[in-house]
């Protein structure tokens, strides 16, 4: 029974907290909407703080092995990019408190946010050891070529940044499509732009052409 009231009061937190934020739900909302004491809380919980951590710990627990399970379904890099990407943006956009976390949603930030978000646990952290592995596998096959860029695993994480401070706008799966075919072509292709000595000659030909 002990277990069974733990598990509802962390489902009643979680559509609480995802409704209205971590700053204005109380430990008395919770208990009032599980249909218990206030006391019987602290028996599970020490704090709130440390009641929404945990909850914090569930979702992205299940996120890293949904990202995980997703990624190992594709032997091609870029498709394996391409599903990371998809999951974690369009996937988070289901979650809110997630969501709140990852863009610094007012909302959903609590006290201990900042050491969460640079612990090597959290579905961030997890995200970026991910993608790091997908570039290098990529660099290594010879399918990216990386080289061009000084810093190839910021610029893809930057990218996803931009995706997920967007995910809310219209459309967003129009904007995912577009920015997936741009960093497929970014990785894939070297782009070299002539230099202007070459225009010029290209130019002097042309015009000899013409006389």
């Amino acid at each position: 029974m002990g277990a069974d009231k733990g598990q509802l009061f962390l489902k009643v937190g979680e559509e609480l907290f995802s409704r209205y934020g971590y700053k204005d739900v109380s430990i008395e909302d919770i208990t009032k909407e599980a249909g218990v004491g206030t006391g019987s809380f602290y028996t599970y919980f020490s704090s709130k703080e440390a009641f929404y951590e945990r909850i914090l710990d569930n979702l992205e627990n299940q996120g890293i092995r949904s990202v995980d399970r997703l990624v190992a379904g594709f032997r091609s890099p870029i498709n394996k990019m391409k599903a990371l990407y998809r999951f974690t943006t369009l996937g988070v956009k289901n979650n809110p408190i997630l969501l709140g976390i990852l863009t610094g949603n007012k909302k959903y930030i609590y006290p201990g946010q900042q050491d969460r978000l640079s612990g090597k646990g959290s579905l961030r952290a997890h995200v970026e050891k991910v993608i790091s592995e997908i570039i290098r596998e990529g660099s290594r096959k010879g399918v990216f070529r990386v080289r061009q860029y000084r810093n190839p695993r910021r610029m893809v994480l930057a990218i996803y940044d931009a995706i997920l401070m967007n995910l809310d706008s219209d459309g967003a799966e129009d904007l995912m499509n577009d920015i997936l075919r741009l960093l497929e072509r970014a990785l894939k292709r070297r782009v070299r732009l002539p230099g202007s000595g070459t225009l010029r000659d290209r130019r002097k030909i042309a015009k000899a052409k013409n006389e």
